[in-house]
């Protein structure tokens, strides 16, 4: 699949949500809502104790945008288009990916791009804008690379996790349950890392790393503590990212080899 390929694609599929404008833009006002009453709830669980593990509100702020942030992104290429390979296998539609000749994934993840996160941009970036401006950072050139470096690690990391989940779809069909386990799992990433024992912070580091979707990245930053890595290792985080995302493709590739046509 070539470049102009890809934008053709993102400019149809842009121009086919522009028709119902009045729906996406209700639907994208209705995301911003959710979004604000958790970035409120947190707000007022952190104002009744001032700090959580040492982290203050505009702190948390900008762990919780980032890790949104990267949600949005990853996901605009990899939620819908996953979550809904259930149903092309059990039908059998899926097959028709197979004799075009593009590579399946990407065909699938730019065909089934996803708008709709640009709420989740809009206001997990106003957030982030207003929580940097709070914070007393010292930008330099090379912590601006970090952070944009780091952003798109996380984001690569999410859609990774959801290729991997939806490449089961092709052995086991029935992958919803799968992604209910994904955002539980991600819910643990909306706090600092020591808020939690040392099982959890073992399990989000080393086992399923979304720890580095935006803990390590931003206690970088803000000169936290790390427990479970050392200091010159942050250095590295944005590397998981690429790594991640390389191995969920892998794997995807793996499950479309074993596909053996409708129900798997």
């Amino acid at each position: 699949m070539t470049w102009g390929l890809f934008f053709k694609l993102i400019t149809l599929l842009t121009k086919e949500k522009m028709i119902y404008r009045a729906d996406f833009i209700l639907a994208a006002f209705a995301q911003i809502i959710s979004y604000a009453g958790d970035y409120l709830v947190i707000w007022l669980f952190i104002r009744k104790f001032n700090a959580i593990a040492g982290w203050t509100w505009p702190e948390i702020a900008l762990l919780y945008s980032i890790g949104l942030f990267t949600y949005a992104l990853g996901a605009s290429f990899s939620f819908v288009q996953m979550r809904g390979l259930e149903e092309q296998v059990k039908s059998g539609t899926f097959d028709s990916l197979l004799i075009k000749p593009v590579n399946p994934y990407l065909y699938l993840v730019c065909r089934g791009f996803n708008l709709g996160y640009l709420a989740h941009i809009v206001i997990s970036c106003t957030v982030l804008l207003w929580a940097v401006s709070s914070l007393d950072l010292e930008w330099t050139w090379a912590r601006v690379f970090y952070l944009i470096a780091a952003i798109i690690g996380g984001a690569m990391i999410q859609a990774g996790f959801m290729s991997i989940i939806g490449s089961t779809s092709f052995v086991w069909v029935r992958t919803g349950f799968l992604f209910t386990l994904f955002f539980r799992i991600k819910e643990f990433i909306s706090y600092p890392l020591p808020v939690f024992g040392t099982l959890i912070q073992i399990v989000l580091t080393f086992v399923i790393p979304f720890a580095f979707i935006n803990f390590y990245p931003v206690a970088f930053l803000l000169s936290h503590e790390t427990p479970l890595l050392p200091a010159w290792t942050m250095w590295l985080v944005p590397a998981v990212g690429p790594f991640c995302y390389w191995a969920g493709y892998r794997i995807w590739m793996l499950g479309v080899n074993k596909y053996q046509g409708a129900g798997g």
